[in-house]
């Protein structure tokens, strides 16, 4: 019986979305442009509808999504038997994507998984993204795993809890003197003062003032910096005020570099490890790795 596809128009079809067009794919399977196009034709026909929008860059059709998840995890599933056959293939390297938001990679992932990869000789290829976003990139196949805040798993993938992230809303001492030199008795100094938010996507700070202070979103002004160690050196700069890992903000308020603004008022944010439902060792190892880790570093309320 043949197979269902053909892997190689999935393969094309994996190529063509990750580079965003159909010429660079050709650039970078060796072959023609319009090889490259034949073999997605071909595919779209098996399925009877299109499965990229050729836009510029070119980007998958929800049914594009579907069948390069489905994809993905065939290659994890053969780079499993490969590894258990004793087939070792340097041009196909085991390659474990997972999607984490900046947070936690800034501060206790990559301790919990660097050894796993060097032992294993896996392949880490990580997107970043706000952690109330990274199950899409699971759903859309782009990662076999995420850190995320979303607990419900979604279909096909299981969830396990990791930890709370908790977070402090911190400023330089000559900040805290300078804009809040007068709180609480006035509280309108919130609305004035500059605060730094890791993106637009970022909406912790703003749950944060509406829960303690009912103030609404967009109320205040904003510095946005998506990157998780610039975010914290525009605060130890005097920039602005902003909420800060706990990993981060600690050694930071011990040495007096940084005070809280708010003391006692934090936010504590679940993290939890969603996976396919596929029978890979890749994905059980990873998490044995983040539990251990998150264990010791993650707040686990009793």
């Amino acid at each position: 019986m043949s197979p269902m596809f053909d892997y190689a128009h999935l393969k094309a079809l994996s190529i063509v979305v990750s580079q965003g067009g159909f010429d660079k794919a050709a650039k970078h399977l060796y072959i023609s442009q319009s090889a490259v196009s034949q073999r997605i034709k071909q595919l779209e026909d098996k399925v009877g509808q299109a499965l990229v929008v050729r836009a510029s860059p070119v980007y998958a059709t929800e049914m594009g999504k579907r069948l390069l998840r489905h994809y993905a995890q065939v290659q994890l599933l053969e780079s499993e038997l490969r590894t258990e056959m004793n087939v070792d293939d340097p041009s196909l390297p085991t390659i474990v994507r997972i999607a984490v938001n900046a947070d936690s990679l800034a501060t206790w992932f990559l301790p919990a998984l660097t050894e796993v990869f060097k032992r294993h000789k896996w392949l880490l290829e990580l997107v970043v993204d706000d952690e109330a976003y990274t199950h899409h990139l699971l759903k859309s196949g782009d990662a076999v795993g995420c850190v995320t805040t979303s607990q419900s798993p979604m279909a096909g993938c299981s969830s396990e809890y990791l930890g709370n992230m908790e977070y402090m809303c911190v400023a330089t001492p000559e900040f805290i003197t300078h804009h809040f030199a007068q709180l609480p008795q006035q509280p309108d100094s919130i609305l004035t003062a500059p605060a730094v938010v890791f993106s637009t996507k970022d909406k912790l700070h703003d749950k944060f003032l509406n829960f303690y202070f009912g103030i609404n979103e967009g109320s205040t002004r904003e510095h946005k910096i998506p990157s998780s160690e610039s975010f914290l050196e525009a605060i130890t700069m005097g920039l602005g005020y902003g909420l800060v890992a706990h990993l981060q903000a600690r050694p930071l308020l011990e040495s007096g570099d940084l005070i809280e603004v708010f003391p006692g008022k934090r936010m504590q944010v679940p993290l939890y490890w969603q996976h396919w439902n596929i029978k890979a060792k890749q994905t059980t190892i990873v998490y044995r790795s983040l539990a251990a880790t998150a264990r010791h570093l993650l707040i686990n309320p009793e």
